[in-house]
């Protein structure tokens, strides 16, 4: 059997970074990562695994950079048989009645537009590499604004709610093309995102909701992104058709075979 090939979106740090170590350590992918900055994180990944690391400099929000990542990948590997949907942003942050008008498309394309900027040029791919023993997945990471509310992140929520619809919807049009479809929360991970919320929350989140990112911060208990990390590589690897459209939380038991081992 020939080695998976997944792209993964937003991989220059953080959760997208730790999926594609894993990919690559503990899973024998080849990986295609598009991302806007090559970090020296990613760059020591792709030296470390030269024949098995694709780098696609591009921005999500451009389905033209989307669709050459995709041709890339196809070019290099010979087949596409995964994604993995992480990158997005919290911006722009303030409450809606407030938020400027002009960042609201930005922060779809990224937060949500990009999904179908991806899929589309690659879903013929990963139709050809699937079959019912071995199906093509794709896994969109959501967050659990989805399903709740914070004040300032209005814009963030409604799109990774929608995120949620899409794998919903996703997953209900490929049933007979083997391609499963699966949106996953991280939980609260240490990431560049939270010292964003550290330091821009204070003036625009309300003071309860601000504290609660403080204290896990404060304590201790941010998720490393391995952690997370692990278990939405190893669905990208081996999700079972049976949960295909779901939305679920990193640490649900059904995934516990894939949790980062110290």
């Amino acid at each position: 059997m020939s080695a998976p090939v997944i792209i993964v979106t937003g991989a220059s740090r953080g959760i997208g970074l730790a999926i594609a170590r894993t990919l690559l350590a503990s899973h024998g992918a080849n990986v295609a990562t598009l991302q806007r900055t090559l970090t020296p994180e990613l760059q020591a990944l792709a030296d470390q695994y030269p024949d098995r690391v694709l780098t696609v400099s591009g921005d999500v929000s451009k389905p033209e950079d989307n669709a050459r990542a995709v041709q890339q990948t196809v070019a290099k590997f010979g087949s596409l048989t995964g994604l993995v949907l992480n990158a997005g942003t919290l911006e722009p942050l303030g409450k809606l009645s407030e938020v400027s008008l002009d960042k609201l498309v930005p922060s779809l394309q990224t937060n949500l537009l990009s999904a179908l900027y991806i899929v589309q040029p690659a879903i013929e791919h990963l139709r050809a590499a699937a079959s019912p023993a071995n199906p093509a997945r794709v896994i969109l990471v959501s967050s659990g604004a989805s399903v709740g509310a914070y004040q300032a992140w209005g814009m963030y929520s409604a799109a990774k709610a929608a995120v949620n619809s899409l794998t919903r919807t996703f997953a209900a049009e490929e049933k007979d093309g083997n391609v499963l479809f699966l949106s996953v929360r991280p939980g609260v991970v240490d990431t560049d995102m939270q010292g964003h919320i550290r330091k821009v929350g204070p003036g625009v989140m309300a003071p309860n909701e601000m504290s609660k990112f403080t204290e896990l911060h404060e304590g201790g208990l941010l998720l490393r992104p391995e952690q997370p990390g692990s278990v939405i590589a190893g669905c990208a690897i081996g999700l079972p058709a049976e949960y295909s459209g779901e939305y679920v939380d990193w640490a649900d038991e059904r995934f516990a075979q894939w949790r980062h081992q110290e």
